[in-house]
């Protein structure tokens, strides 16, 4: 009995509390895809916010808020795009912060330089490398779950598989196909698919907010009236007069448009949200095909 109440005494003495739950690791995203990605690789044991999350949401008018400086203090991992698509969030991480913060420029991991198109989660290369540098990260943080991290990583590459197989589908029954945009937005992409893409001047002139030259407007519209292109791509998030009447125009000579988006829409995977925007540009490319 007094081995008891001595064992009991040292109980109360020490405190008796239940284990700990490990806190999550706080990830920061600057656009929602990435974010996305970093949710899929740590599941329950991260929490993860992202700045840019709107489908309707115009990246290029992003306003940085106070409130976005105070969500940026919170994080363990910092990501952001990087080549200029996102100078807001290069601007913030200058300023120092007392909380030892890791981050991830994707631009960096993929051996971008300025002046590159920076659209680069368009391009199928970019995600595999992106998600496993997120991997190792939260293995080296958080070793005790890596068996999960590495299994929510594998998950991932099979989704991307499937990504590559669509896109190899579409390569082989489209290759060489002749496409024109209003942005550079899906260029990666339609470099992957074996399009020729037509127009750059004009996308990159609309990309930086620049009035496209009235000859770069002509060399649009002749690709157009001459029936050289088979696809109009454009921003879906971002509308001009200018674009709306070219847009007009393609559809008045019977060439598809496909709206394609700079962020994710809520309630889908980057895989699935990839894979839906292809299937739209096959089924536009395989109805212009029987016409």
């Amino acid at each position: 009995m007094l081995k008891f109440l001595l064992a009991i005494g040292l109980l109360l003495a020490i405190g008796f509390t239940t284990p700990s739950i490990a806190k999550p690791i706080h990830i920061i995203a600057a656009e929602n895809f990435y974010g996305a990605v970093a949710k899929q690789i740590g599941g329950n044991f991260v929490q993860v916010i992202s700045i840019l999350n709107q489908p309707d949401q115009d990246p290029h008018l992003f306003n940085l808020t106070p409130s976005v400086a105070k969500i940026l203090e919170q994080g363990d991992l910092i990501i952001y795009n990087g080549l200029g698509y996102d100078p807001w969030m290069q601007n913030l991480l200058s300023v120092g912060s007392a909380k030892a913060r890791t981050f991830i420029c994707v631009a960096d991991l993929m051996h971008r330089k300025e002046g590159a198109n920076p659209h680069i989660w368009y391009d199928p290369e970019t995600m595999p490398v992106y998600a496993l540098a997120v991997r190792d990260y939260l293995i080296r943080h958080d070793p005790h779950h890596q068996k999960k991290y590495r299994k929510h990583y594998q998950q991932f590459i099979v989704e991307q598989q499937t990504l590559r197989q669509l896109i190899q589908q579409i390569k082989v029954q489209h290759n060489d196909v002749s496409v024109i945009a209003t942005e550079p937005v899906f260029g990666y992409m339609a470099e992957a698919l074996g399009f020729r893409m037509q127009g750059i001047p004009f996308q990159l002139s609309m990309m930086n907010g620049v009035d496209p030259s009235p000859k770069q407007v002509q060399d649009f519209q002749r690709q157009l009236q001459q029936h050289r292109v088979r696809l109009v791509f454009y921003n879906s998030q971002v509308s001009s007069p200018l674009v709306l009447h070219l847009l007009h125009q393609a559809k008045l000579l019977g060439i598809p448009i496909v709206g394609i988006m700079e962020t994710q829409p809520m309630q889908s995977t980057y895989c699935q949200w990839m894979i839906n925007q292809l299937k739209r540009v096959e089924q536009a490319l395989d109805e212009r095909h029987r016409i």
